[in-house]
């Protein structure tokens, strides 16, 4: 039988559903959840990390800051905040189209029978100022970009060459796209990378971690 691993593409990491889960895979909060703890001789102990992600389609601020946002799947659910100020501090941020990132969220059963993420560490989430759709966009690029591949301008799409002494140089905020010089770097930005950028500054955080080993737990602060 072929083996095919080698032609598999990389999964995008915020792709993966095992680590960045949609609401119905979520843990329950009066559960122990074996897919992300091992039982060992001292009890149960996590053994790797979840986010659920979710972009904001509608919100209300009146006591507490809840939202109402739209995960993978596509199903809608609320995330109510009962941090220490009840989310005060992130209600600018909190916009239609926006995404939400929850670290280590539970399904949730509310006293009105609605179900969700109740939200009591203000370090375990984040609000980023692009859709889901961006998000998961950015990330599928960052891993199509591999190790060794040439790298082309992301204006004119001209082939890096240290031979010909064409070499690209990186966007300083991003250093994932990459320009022949300063006119294609300006026409890029003026072309979409300055809203790309933003989204691949957010994404480079859940990139830079290593989700499937648990040694501490993460924190957007």
């Amino acid at each position: 039988m072929p083996n095919n691993r080698k032609n598999r593409k990389p999964q995008s990491i915020l792709r993966n559903g095992v680590n960045f889960p949609t609401f119905s895979d979520l843990p329950n909060e009066h559960e122990v959840d074996l897919t992300y703890y091992d039982e060992t001789p001292r009890g149960f102990e996590p053994s790797q990390h979840w986010c659920f992600l979710g972009e904001i389609v509608d919100f209300i601020g009146l006591v507490r800051v809840t939202m109402h946002v739209k995960d993978k799947d596509g199903r809608v659910i609320m995330v109510a905040l009962y941090t220490d100020d009840n989310g005060r501090s992130l209600a600018p941020q909190v916009k239609k189209g926006h995404t939400v990132a929850v670290l280590y969220g539970e399904q949730h059963g509310f006293l009105d029978m609605s179900v969700g993420i109740r939200v009591e560490e203000a370090s375990n989430i984040k609000i980023m100022p692009c859709s889901l759709d961006q998000l998961l966009k950015a990330s599928d690029e960052m891993v199509a970009r591999q190790p060794g591949q040439p790298r082309h301008c992301g204006s004119c799409r001209q082939e890096e060459s240290i031979s010909e002494d064409r070499e690209l140089r990186w966007c300083s905020r991003c250093k994932q796209a990459s320009y022949c010089g300063e006119d294609c770097q300006k026409k890029a930005w003026a072309d979409g990378h300055k809203a790309d950028c933003k989204v691949l500054v957010v994404v480079q955080w859940f990139v830079a971690r290593d989700w499937r080993r648990f040694h501490d737990w993460f924190s957007f602060w």
